[in-house]
């Protein structure tokens, strides 16, 4: 029996993985594990499970537990008279083998590592205390950590982690492994710039490696996040090897070596950011015959601070599951509904972290679990309602589960803490667990009740049913056919190409008997599945080609295999329905006919069962992945090549995005690896692919890769028109023409901006302030703002940060804006926007009129809605009033764009329910001093526009109301025309 701790716990019986079931019962094991062969008391048992104040029937709860664990742990170990889990004296005891837990065999390696380092045996140091960092696979106990059981034994632990990782490095410097160690102490220093014994020996490496500029680099930014962070200098070690690195010491050099000359760094010049005026003083008067002077250009103060994105809070769309346990015996005993509690709610927990939730606590008999909290995903409705059906489903002795799912916007901050129990840690505000409450108290046993907005979200996935015009919300049930399928009763329009290169494909691996792997690649709802869906259509009409399909449809990576199993599915015709006797018989049927009844029929029958079983069995079954990968990718791999071999086959591998990068490799090589055989696999992704591996098919001599791009306009509209009733005038003709310029050319957008509209009623729903011929601002639908923010949910918080910044401006805007605006260096701004470019988020529209200088823009205004609608109103006012600050201190500050942000600031800080009167005032101060300049420029058009927007933010008993119409008479008299 082998126990893993440094990472999610796991317990493995000869290799076999043993499922644990219950969150006591895991807690448990995981703290006698960190404290093993130790005797553990039971009331620290009770503190590490329930904190300091557990209820009354916590220690019944634990040795309920503990019996658990006994049942499913082996009775016995290495020898038949030593029990593994005894009780003992004042507590309990966890007898294991030291080289059956990875947390023993890491501290042992680490204490012969750290004994080799003392004695100056540095490679052999080096070689024991990297093995034992390979035996962590991430935060130890990782997934108690996620349910809130932050022990400080973690926070020990980890501390023990870094401190082996410390003596490494040291080891590989003292053995000469300078320019090894600097691709890995880089990304942990970066990470946490605070560890200065790491910045020491990243700095030395580097200064050892001829990066002198580099290792001061280091040096400068620990001190920043020192004095930053803690209001601390650097300790007198790391200032002495600062001193030590600018005077080229030669004591910094290896033993027997000299340093490497150092490499002068290119680098660009740079301008400074443009002064800021400092506030302005109430408005001068005036001196006849003259306009008043402009106040002096100041330098900016340095903007307030915010904290990260997750600390300020962010705004998104949140699907709650509320579930409350009814105990059915009303005579029962309070202890027994407790124990029915306790296990019916391991029971949702559990079903909550395999949907991809988190649990986010209890109040007696009510559950709640929040999908869409730390990152947006774009299923996130369909994960919850799935989930919510199979617990409304569940069929337990004695209780039954009622269930409610309520979604909507909602305040996410990851500063604010969570319930008592520390169950989540992130903070939840909004109206939404009030909507859950009341749905809760409506819903009836088997039956999932969800609300208006939940049903709007996935209305073509699911059977809604209305719960009475005296009820709120809808009744749900999972269709008998569940698929994430595209709407292929709609027009393909504008992919004629693609299909004709698909088909030449097809052509041409039935030609040569070569396979082929080609890749379509585009974002989320550009038409891949529409595409691959009128493929098939069109192959599956052509005799001696088999086109078998396989998907990964499932929410998140639990079960990576789903596509390879789909193909096996396809091909022996078993179905979702079909019971374990009846897949059997098919698989074996399959096999059969395929190979003949020799011996290999049966090895791949055996290899391929697991693969066709249902998803929730192999949940259940703790086999979401084969226990030997290789031996089911050969199974499979055999399978095809016996198809192919008597006919050419095409298979269909859609959603590559979602697998792991075993599988991944796998698919990746498959054409390579076959042999010639008539062999054309059609894998569909998402542009992260890329990312994710960026050698993916690259060089193979029998790989393609495609590229699906936006439709045209015409396209769009030809879509559209499917979707549309026909016009009936000339504003209905405007809102065709600002759907499909809306919609970016994304075909799901299309449809999801037709949908809300149609959805309104007879005639477009929405004003159109911007006159005919102009485009009309439209809302983003939930479907669409939920692909985009998760497409934002993937990046770290530097580039989310930029992002959002970049959101705020109008029009294009430059690096030097955004760093004088978050108050950060240029040089991390331009790396921020370049990953931002490469991502698909901002695209290069001009060159500055500075050298190096580039200005960007959105790929879509989309893009930009979304990432705005993400922070605050708080948030959003402050920073429309810096931009509008800065914008204000340029000599050629665009009236209309100097308005606008303080417009937004003003109608942004009402919303957040803060003060605007002060606001106000200062927009019309900084807009008639940007008039002021304007007029001096002779620019009295630019100054009439500023003039004009200056009064829009004076009241009516404005003292200085009069003498701003006076001077907007006066730049409208000098403008011409």
């Amino acid at each position: 029996m082998k126990f893993y701790i440094l990472g999610p716990l796991r317990v493995f019986e000869n290799d076999v993985f043993v499922q644990l079931s219950g969150i006591k019962r895991r807690a448990a094991l995981g703290y006698l594990l960190l404290h093993a062969n130790s005797v553990v008391a039971t009331s620290e048992l009770l503190t590490a499970l329930w904190g300091e104040t557990p209820p009354p029937t916590a220690r019944k709860i634990l040795q309920n537990a503990i019996s658990g664990l006994r049942r499913t742990l082996p009775a016995h170990t290495g020898h038949p008279d030593s029990e593994l889990l005894v009780t003992h004296a004042p507590g309990y005891l966890l007898r294991v083998d030291p080289e059956c837990v990875d947390l023993l065999r890491f501290r042992a390696l680490a204490k012969r590592g750290q004994a080799a380092l003392a004695a100056g045996r540095w490679h052999e140091a080096e070689c024991d205390l990297r093995g034992a960092l390979e035996l962590w696979r991430g935060p130890a106990l990782s997934d108690l950590l996620e349910d809130g059981y932050d022990w400080p034994e973690l926070t020990a632990l980890q501390n023990e982690r870094f401190a082996v990782l410390e003596s490494q490095m040291e080891a590989a410097l003292a053995a000469g492994k300078d320019q090894q160690i600097i691709g890995e102490l880089e990304p942990v220093v970066g990470a946490d710039p605070l560890r200065e014994p790491l910045a020491r020996q990243l700095m030395l490496a580097l200064y050892r490696s001829g990066r002198q500029v580099d290792a001061l680099g280091v040096y400068r930014r620990t001190r920043s996040a020192l004095v930053e962070g803690l209001g601390l200098d650097p300790s007198p070690d790391l200032r002495k090897l600062e001193r030590a690195i600018l005077d080229h010491d030669p004591g910094l050099a290896l033993a027997g070596t000299e340093p490497r000359p150092a490499t002068p760094p290119v680098v660009a010049a740079t301008p400074p950011p443009p002064p800021v005026a400092a506030p302005p003083a109430p408005l001068a008067p005036v001196v006849p015959g003259r306009l008043p002077a402009p106040e002096p250009v100041l330098e900016r103060p340095p903007p307030p601070e915010v904290g990260e994105v997750g600390e300020v809070g962010e705004y998104k769309h949140v699907t709650a599951v509320l579930v409350r346990v009814e105990v059915t015996d009303t005579t029962a005993a309070p202890e027994a509904v407790e124990r029915a509690l306790d296990a019916a709610g391991s029971v949702v927990q559990d079903h909550v972290r395999q949907a991809g939730g988190r649990n986010h606590g209890s109040l007696g008999s009510l559950l709640l679990a929040l999908f869409g909290t730390a990152q947006t995903q774009e299923d996130d409705v369909h994960r919850a309602i799935r989930m919510a059906i199979e617990l409304a489903g569940l069929a337990q002795e004695g209780v039954r589960l009622r269930v409610a799912v309520a979604g909507g916007d909602a305040l996410v901050s990851r500063s604010a803490q969570g319930l008592d129990d520390g169950l989540d840690r992130l903070g939840v505000s909004g109206h939404l667990l009030d909507a859950a409450l009341e749905l809760i108290a409506e819903a009836k046993p088997g039956l999932v009740r969800v609300c208006r907005n939940t049903r709007l979200a996935c209305a073509d996935d699911f059977d809604f049913s209305s719960a009475g015009p005296a009820s709120c919300g809808y009744d749900v049930a999972l269709r008998t056919r569940f698929e994430l399928a595209s709407r292929t009763e709609l027009p393909l329009v504008q992919r004629d190409r693609e299909l004709r290169q698909l088909d030449g494909w097809v052509e041409d691996v039935q030609r040569r008997r070569r396979p082929h792997l080609v890749t379509v690649l585009g974002p989320a709802g550009i038409g891949k599945s529409r595409l691959m869906h009128e493929f098939r259509r069109q192959i599956s009409e052509r005799p001696g080609i088999r086109c078998l399909v396989g998907c990964n449809r499932g929410f998140g990576r639990e079960t990576p295999y789903d596509a390879l199993a789909g193909v096996v599915r396809s091909y022996a015709g078993i179905v979702d329905d079909d019971p374990l006797a009846v897949r059997d018989r098919k698989l074996e049927a399959a096999v059969t006919g395929l190979v003949g009844s020799e011996p290999i029929a049966a090895q791949l029958e055996e290899n391929l069962r697991d693969l066709v079983a249902r998803k929730r069995e192999r949940i259940d079954a703790g086999k979401t992945r084969p226990a030997d990968s290789r031996v089911a990718f050969a199974a499979w791999r055999r399978l095809v090549e016996e198809l192919a071999a008597r006919e050419t086959v095409v298979i269909i591998l859609e959603d590559l995005n979602r697998i792991d990068d075993e599988l991944l490799e796998f698919v990746g090589d498959l054409a390579e690896n076959v042999g010639d055989l008539p062999l054309l696999v059609v894998g569909t992704a998402r542009p992260e692919l890329a990312h994710r591996t960026p050698y993916w098919a690259g060089g193979a001599r029998n790989a393609t890769t495609m590229s699906l791009e936006p439709l045209s306009r015409a396209a769009t509209a030809t879509l559209l028109g499917s979707l549309l009733s026909a016009p009936a005038d000339e504003r209905d003709a405007r809102w065709r023409t600002a759907l499909a310029d809306q919609s970016g050319g994304n075909p799901l957008f299309a449809i999801e901006f037709a949908r809300m509209v149609e959805a309104a009623g007879e005639g477009p729903p929405f004003e159109d302030p911007a006159g005919p011929g102009r485009a009309v601002p439209l809302p983003v639908p939930y479907p669409v703002h939920n692909i985009v923010a998760a497409r934002i949910d993937t990046l770290p918080d530097r580039e989310k940060r930029v992002l959002y910044d970049a959101a705020l401006m109008s029009g294009s805007f430059s690096e030097k804006v955004l760093a004088a605006l978050g108050g950060q260096d240029s040089t991390e701004i331009q790396d921020c926007l370049r990953t931002l470019e490469r991502h698909g988020f901002l695209r290069r529209c001009r060159l500055g009129p500075e050298l190096g200088n580039i200005e960007y823009t959105f790929v879509h205004e989309l893009v930009r809605k979304v990432a705005c609608s993400r922070l605050p109103y708080g948030v959003r006012a402050q920073r429309y009033r810096e931009a509008a600050d800065l914008l204000s201190a340029q000599p050629d500050a665009p009236g209309d764009q100097l308005a606008h942000h303080f417009h937004q600031a003003v109608a942004h800080a009402d919303q957040a329910g803060l003060p605007t009167r002060e606001l106000s005032a200062r927009a019309c101060d900084r807009l008639v001093i940007a008039g002021q300049v304007a007029m001096r420029r002779g620019a009295a058009a630019a100054a009439h526009d500023c003039y004009r927007a200056a009064l829009t933010f004076c009241t009516p008993e404005h003292p200085r109301r009069e003498l701003l119409l006076r001077w907007q008479e006066s730049a409208a008299r000098a403008s011409p025309g």
